[in-house]
């Protein structure tokens, strides 16, 4: 029996049975509250939750990014899982780049822009699964838009750590005060996109991705040297995938397919299966050892083989097989810190969780990001969208299952997450933080299920945080300097790393009758329910 009462850090869960949101900010977490005693379900509260994230966590998230989304609908034994991510534009191939000289996709600017595909699922699930009209859900944050929110002491330090990336001057107009990050206390607006949001509620996502909305976004890349089109955004599409899945010690966790990282998690969880994590307390040297040389492993596949499966066949079969784990787990040595391995399959031919649930039993499992902060850093002239540079992640090399090609799916970071007991819904999780999620992932359940802590405590408890180019690993404070002396004297490139490298997760489990939910201290988080 799960013991959801222990926590570290001292934060309650809350439980409840009539509906919980959990996000990385209070006024978020209210919106979906909102849209919840107000006739609206997991879907509605999500994407309330989302679109007032756009607004007061500005460099995160927001309708010019990307979004997956896991849906647990009452009496299923599986999610629904939907991608909501953006193609590359079609004004340039990979040959015409390498004629450029160009060793890496920029950073910056308009090249990593990628198709917006946020505003696009957003409307889609609500249409497809919602309760109520987009209009509806949409009003939270376009109240927060047009009268303004008050930043938090959180937000404006990391707001105070990225505003060098604005962009363009409609960048630096919404969201810097004369050139400077705003302080804890200052009311900050976004007008422009408050119009985008009611013109969107009143005419349908339609009227952004093939109007003069379009127009604009397109007109920003193109002057900044990106490739998007008109026809880009016209032909984009939300896809329903099939969620990929794996069974850790007798618990299903669900995860989203490529192009998102997932499978990195899952391949994580089936090398430490092939340990017994029961004999290890959750703080002890061998447990991280073993995690970290895990998490080297299913990174070196996913580096390998991740990529739109539209291009390429990814080789999730023998990626997720138990045999395969089986066999690369023997390269896991105890004493000893292995070197950055590389896979074990040939090849072939910054962001916002949340997590949502009902009454009815619905539950959600979503998240939403512009990957780095403030993206792109560019911002549309008169519409407050904020630009993603997924694109960023596209590699330059031709042999490559994610070297760059117009009209193809980036690598994704971003990945929500879910688990099922018994064929019945255990509970939805995420924890945001780039090239961290899929390790985090496997982190968290780790705690979950072999240490049988509940959605707080598992989120509270410290994480290593490892770098697969450097080879380095990053412990958190609460992880002993007796553990870290182990890990040292066991081969491990320990660095000193703050806070923010260890991301930040929500998480909302089943008990019984109710709902119980836990927010990360990391952030502003808050879980709220009634």
């Amino acid at each position: 029996m799960w013991v959801f009462w222990r926590r570290a850090t001292g934060r309650s869960e809350i439980v409840a049975a009539n509906g919980v949101v959990a996000s990385s900010q209070p006024l978020a977490t209210q919106a979906g509250l909102e849209i919840l005693s107000n006739g609206g379900n997991a879907v509605d509260a999500a994407i309330a939750t989302a679109a007032v994230l756009d607004i007061v966590e500005p460099f995160s998230t927001g309708c010019g990014g990307d979004a997956f989304v896991l849906i647990h609908l009452p009496g299923k034994k599986k999610p629904l899982s939907v991608n909501g991510s953006g193609r590359a534009g079609t004004m340039t191939t990979l040959d015409e780049l390498l004629e450029k000289d160009w060793k890496h996709m920029p950073v910056r600017g308009g090249p990593p822009v990628t198709v917006p595909g946020a505003m696009h699922l957003w409307g889609y699930i609500i249409e497809k699964y919602g309760a109520l009209e987009l209009r509806d859900v949409l009003s939270p944050a376009i109240k927060y838009a047009r009268e303004g929110f008050p930043v938090s002491p959180i937000i404006s330090e990391v707001w105070s750590l990225v505003i060098q990336v604005l962009g363009n001057e409609a960048a630096r107009k919404i969201f810097s005060i004369s050139g400077r990050s705003p302080e804890a206390g200052e009311m900050m607006f976004n007008k422009d996109l408050a119009k985008v949001f009611e013109t969107v509620a009143a005419e349908g996502i339609s009227a952004f991705y093939g109007s003069a909305i379009s127009e604009a976004i397109v007109k920003t890349v193109q002057d900044h040297g990106g490739f998007l089109t008109l026809d880009d955004l016209a032909k984009h599409k939300t896809v329903e995938t099939n969620a990929i899945s794996t069974s850790y010690r007798g618990v299903e966790v669900y995860e989203h397919p490529p192009n998102g990282q997932g499978f990195a998690a899952l391949a994580m969880l089936n090398l430490m299966e092939s340990f017994d994590f029961g004999k290890y307390s959750p703080l002890d040297a061998e447990r991280y050892h073993t995690m970290i040389e895990a998490k080297k492993l299913a990174y070196a596949d996913l580096y390998q083989h991740n990529a739109d499966p539209d291009f390429y066949d990814v080789p999730l079969d023998d990626l997720l097989s138990k045999r395969y784990a089986k066999k690369r787990a023997e390269r896991i040595i105890p004493e000893q810190a292995m070197e950055a391995p590389s896979s074990g399959i040939a090849i072939g031919p910054d962001t916002i969780y949340l997590a949502a649930a009902d009454g009815d039993g619905m539950a959600v499992s979503f998240i939403n990001s512009l990957y780095m902060g403030f993206g792109s850093g560019l911002v549309v002239p008169g519409y407050g969208i904020k630009l993603q540079n997924r694109g960023n992640l596209f590699l330059l090399d031709p042999k490559h299952p994610n070297c760059y090609a117009p009209g193809k799916l980036p690598f994704h970071t971003i990945i929500p997450g879910a688990l099922y007991r018994d064929n019945n819904l255990f509970g939805v999780f995420g924890i945001m933080g780039g090239a961290h999620q899929a390790q985090a992932h496997a982190q968290f359940v780790s705690n979950v299920i072999d240490h049988q802590m509940g959605p707080q405590e598992a989120l509270d408890h410290p994480r290593f945080n490892h770098n697969q180019e450097m080879n380095t690993v990053a412990l958190e404070n609460g992880i002993p300097p007796g553990i870290q002396n182990e890990l040292r004297s066991r081969g491990h490139k320990l660095v000193h790393e703050t806070m923010s490298g260890f991301g930040g997760g929500q998480a909302i489990f089943r008990l019984r009758d109710a709902w119980i939910a836990g927010s990360d201290f990391r952030k502003d988080g808050q879980a709220a329910g009634f």
